[in-house]
């Protein structure tokens, strides 16, 4: 769990305002990857956001609803 951390906050030492990272730690880092790695990370980034939007619309319809609304997609 200790190294989870280190990375995280080892990337956010390294991400710019915007939240990219930055040019040299983004070529110093991401080359040494392969493409096979490169697309399995890009994958697993893909499935969280998704995972996260389906979240925040699901805690958005259940507000609704405890509000007296009928949600239907």
């Amino acid at each position: 769990m200790e190294k989870i951390k280190e990375l995280i906050g080892f990337i956010r030492e390294n991400q710019n305002n915007n939240k990219t990272l930055k040019s040299l730690f983004a070529f110093q880092f991401l080359s040494k990857l392969s493409e096979e790695e490169l697309a399995g990370l890009k994958k697993s980034i893909d499935k969280e956001m998704s995972s996260r939007q389906q979240r925040l619309i699901e805690e958005k319809i259940l507000y609704l609803e405890a509000l007296g609304y009928k949600v239907e997609k």
